[in-house]
């Protein structure tokens, strides 16, 4: 019930029922649900959970639900991203080209981080890097092989993850390589020993699959549907498919200029959307200053006259990595991408790069750790070398092929059409903050930074939008499978937070208690879901195991 007293309060607000009313009715209907349909979704719970290898949600629906049955859109829904810093061996004037085509420098950088990820995939398999000498190395060894040869397979009803190919597959040792559209299959470890071969050979497969691409070149409705469309046209794409399917993961190699950043963007507001016309005349929201201007700010819990430093809140993030960001997320002709594997390392001409894909195999965290791992050349590889590199007999490449018709032209086009208009009317960004950020959070408040961060977020859309609205957040379960599981963020104590800020009511200092109580809620609720012990895992479980018996529910919002 403690859940959903802000949302009662702020229908309240709205003009709805009091909270003390509403608050009557909802119990009213928890007492219907637990001496009715409740016991029997318990008593099935249980069962269930008995009959599972592991447990109830993991074994039977947490994939399901929350990533395999809806691709609404991959795109630029539940996808990851992530985005890398330039490579100091890379000249300034090579990463500011505005050129277009393939650079040996990117070919180069490629080779580098192929051979850097794999390394880190050997040395963890191998136990040399992070031994199973605790509970989370055995954890990140886990997820890590989780994320490797496998990939999202289209589905009626529910998507399904490709099973680990056999060791006899002639894939898993392959990544495949995407340039201009074409796809190509390249061996890159050892077969028995599993080791990341030479990055010279990697190098030099990468290099010959250019050459064949520009060589090419010069010659000038449903995914599920569609899927088995093509699948079923020819054995090659069978086989093709099962090359996809069943590599270590997938290298775009972006052949397109360089994105510059406009002069629009580069002194912006932050604010760029209009907000509701009621918080307008009540209290209008300011523009972020641009970055020519300096502003002068509070840090939380301390009055005016004790504070001396001015705060600089513009973005000082460097002008062309918006773009960098919108090239990983989506390229710009939406091309050269495939958004079903676990992993995908984007390296563009200009040897700019990052990575991005599939969420449901594991949580976003394993993969920032393997890049990071691999940007921070921790295996001790330099970018500088491979010039003069001799391409003939190099047999570790291979095209992989397609068999069209027009039902999948059709539907490519239709796919195209459609991604432009979704990428078109969504909006990302990162915000950088140089004087105010996670350590000064944690200072001030005692608190984590991330409670800090998603308080901050609901404070800006009650700010904006004049109501709060309730929130999911992720939180990695700290035991059993340690999965992604998720919180509702959003309590009564940030609630009445962002109320008395908006009207002025209390006090600096009374704000800043108020916000203390709300970190500490949520310190408190991400505790429990840590641990297992979150509430709306329970709540999906038993409206899972319902079929019938949930209609009781509309009945009574009838009367």
């Amino acid at each position: 019930m403690e859940s959903v007293q802000p949302v009662l309060l702020q229908d309240e607000l709205d003009g709805g029922p009091p909270v003390t009313e509403a608050l009557r009715k909802h119990e009213d209907i928890v007492r219907s649900f637990l001496n009715g349909p409740g016991q029997t979704a318990q008593a099935r719970l249980l069962a269930l959970d008995k009959a599972s290898p592991h447990n109830w949600l993991d074994d039977n629906f947490w994939l399901k639900k929350m990533y395999l049955e809806w691709r609404a859109p991959l795109l630029i829904n539940s996808n990851w991203w992530l985005t890398f810093v330039n490579d100091t061996d890379v000249p300034d004037k090579v990463i500011t080209d505005q050129g277009q085509g393939f650079t040996p420098w990117q070919i180069r950088r490629a080779a580098c981080l192929v051979h850097r990820v794999l390394n880190f995939k050997h040395r963890m398999q191998s136990q040399e890097l992070y031994p199973d000498t605790h509970t989370c190395r055995i954890w990140l060894r886990r997820c890590t092989s989780a994320i490797f040869n496998t990939c999202r397979i289209p589905q009626l009803g529910c998507d399904t993850l490709a099973s680990p190919a056999a060791h006899t597959s002639p894939w898993t040792s392959n990544i495949v390589v995407m340039a201009h559209d074409f796809f190509y299959t390249l061996r890159v470890v050892e077969v028995e020993s599993g080791a990341p071969l030479d990055i010279d050979e990697i190098e030099r497969g990468i290099r010959c699959i250019v050459l064949d691409v520009l060589r090419r070149k010069r010659k000038g409705e449903t995914a599920v549907r569609n899927y088995t469309h093509l699948r079923s046209l020819s054995p090659k794409n069978a086989q093709s498919l099962d090359a996809i399917h069943e590599s270590l993961f997938i290298l775009s190699l972006d052949h397109w200029p360089a994105p510059s950043a406009s002069e629009a963007n580069k002194d912006s507001a932050l604010l760029t959307f209009p907000t509701d016309k009621a918080v307008q005349r009540n209290c209008p929201v300011q523009p972020v200053p641009p970055k020519a201007q300096q502003a002068t700010a509070l840090p939380m819990g301390t009055e005016k006259s004790s504070c001396t430093s001015d705060l600089n809140i513009s973005n000082p993030a460097p002008d062309d990595l918006f773009d960098h960001q919108q090239c990983t997320r989506a390229s710009p002709a939406l091309q050269n991408r495939f958004f079903d594997k676990p992993l995908q390392l984007i390296v563009e001409r200009t040897t700019c790069a990052s990575a991005c894909r599939e969420h449901s195999p594991i949580d976003v965290l394993v993969p920032s750790v393997v890049y990071e791992w691999a940007i921070a050349r921790a295996s001790g590889i330099s970018l500088v070398g491979g010039r003069q590199l001799k391409l003939a007999g190099c047999e570790k490449w291979g095209r992989l092929d397609f068999d069209a018709s027009p039902q999948i032209e059709a539907a490519i086009a239709d796919a195209m059409h459609r991604a432009k208009k979704l990428v078109t009317d969504s909006d990302h960004n990162v915000l950088y903050f140089t004087e105010f950020g996670g350590h000064e959070m944690q200072r001030i408040s005692n608190y984590s930074p991330d409670a800090f961060v998603q308080l901050a977020l609901q404070f800006a859309y009650y700010r904006l939008h004049g109501r709060m609205m309730p929130v999911y957040e992720t939180v990695l379960q700290m035991c059993g499978p340690w999965k992604g599981r998720s919180q509702k963020g959003y309590t009564t104590e940030p609630g009445k937070n962002q109320r008395d800020e908006q009207h002025k009511v209390t006090s600096p200092s009374s704000l800043f208690a108020l916000l203390t109580l709300a970190l500490r809620a949520h310190a408190l609720l991400t505790r429990a879901a840590a641990a297992g012990r979150g509430i709306d895992r329970h709540l999906l479980g038993l409206r899972c195991v319902l079929d019938s018996e949930w209609d009781w529910l509309d009945s009574l919002e009838d009367e």
